[in-house]
């Protein structure tokens, strides 16, 4: 016991030294924990986040990143698990994100199937035997139990369950992890995801008029504060591209709200010396893959590309999205109330629809735009 706690020492001064004071009472209280349940060894096997999180009354996401420290510095180690959806059972798990595949076995179906990153592999933690011994009878007591439950169509997964897309979607991952990446022969699916697109408008001008140097400084500034943004609205960011970013996120509600941040942040700050600036984000959501491109994650797809191209077609200021944001739960009263609070600054922000043709996408589809339309001073 004492080599972890000296180890959760390490750890801690280690992360303030770099800054990460934020999770310092998040790994105290996993500490904590173990010291209390150290008599109970099967609470350290396949530990799921979401049961954890109630039990210790912690944020999810909190707690992800503070899981993702302790792996990283080998005090857990981190599962990749493929459940099979016919049956539900552990089909396969992997220890690397590296090591994934696109395609899971399933040896009581006799089946293959697709890895889908948040239907079926779920990822789970356990602890690192260095620190802590399990009994192998833990194991092997959890695998009869599955496989007697497999036979009488019985085995469930137990919900809700840290899914693979929660994992990979923290900027404690990409940091922590990000060289760790798919071969370049393998893609992943994930089934529902928001991407986001944003581009600042008319920066070739700003660079033609105020120069390399303060307008490199500006764009600088103006990359702060989206990645920030993002980050704090539980997204993260894929890559930039340019004066671009692309970024995604697992719930709508997060990306509405940090779009609507950015887009109210540009709408009232002066950008010194270049004044104010126009900022053009576009949402999609929809079924994407995951591949290695250049060593790192990125996203490809259709719906990738809808949302690249709502923001390459915004003229000024704005927000653009797709019907799938629209009609998700809770954002229509984001985004009238962010519209009401905007009059009452004397403001006038309107929401637009209408069907679009978009560059290289076949049909119309029905968009939508919150812009900024005039003061009313």
């Amino acid at each position: 016991m004492q080599n972890l706690k000296n180890k959760f020492s390490e750890v801690i001064n280690k992360n303030q030294e770099n800054g990460k004071t934020n999770l310092k009472e998040v790994i105290l209280q996993v500490q904590k924990w173990i010291e209390i349940n150290y008599e109970s060894p099967e609470k350290f096997f396949r530990i799921n986040l979401y049961r954890l999180s109630d039990e210790l009354n912690i944020d999810l996401y909190s707690l992800i990143n503070g899981f993702l420290i302790l792996v990283k510095e080998g005090i857990f180690i981190l599962n990749w698990e493929y459940h099979c959806p016919h049956c539900n059972g552990l089909a396969d798990f992997k220890h690397n994100f590296s090591e994934l595949r696109g395609e899971g076995f399933c040896s009581l179906c006799d089946v293959k199937f697709r890895a889908i990153l948040d239907q079926n592999i779920e990822v789970t933690f356990t602890i690192h035997p260095e620190y802590y011994l399990i009994p192998s009878k833990i194991e092997e007591e959890y695998r009869n139990d599955m496989y007697q439950k497999i036979l009488q169509h019985q085995y469930q997964l137990e919900k809700p369950f840290l899914t693979g897309l929660e994992c990979i979607n923290s900027h404690y991952f990409q940091e922590l992890f990000g060289k760790y990446v798919l071969s370049v022969e393998e893609s992943l699916s994930i089934q529902n995801i928001v991407i986001m697109f944003t581009d600042l408008k008319d920066s070739t001008a700003m660079y033609d008029q105020l120069g390399d140097t303060v307008s490199y400084n500006i764009v600088r500034e103006h990359f702060k504060l989206l990645f920030a943004t993002i980050e704090n609205h539980h997204g993260v960011v894929i890559k930039t591209i340019g004066d671009a970013v692309m970024a995604s996120f697992i719930k709508t509600e997060d990306a509405i709200k940090a779009s609507l941040e950015i887009f109210q942040n540009f709408l009232d700050r002066i950008w010194d010396p270049a004044g104010k600036l126009e900022i053009k984000i576009g949402l999609n959501k929809g079924p994407v893959i995951v591949v290695n491109s250049n060593e790192h994650l990125d996203y490809f797809g259709h719906h990738v590309n809808i949302a690249s191209r709502i923001q390459s077609q915004l003229k000024k200021h704005s927000v653009g999205f797709t019907e799938s944001i629209f009609q998700d739960r809770n954002i229509k009263t984001l985004l009238l109330g962010f519209i009401k609070q905007n009059k009452e600054n004397q403001q006038d922000i309107k929401l637009f629809r209408k069907r679009a043709n978009l560059k290289g996408i076949q049909e119309r589809i029905p968009l939508y735009y919150l812009t900024a339309n005039k003061s009313l001073q």
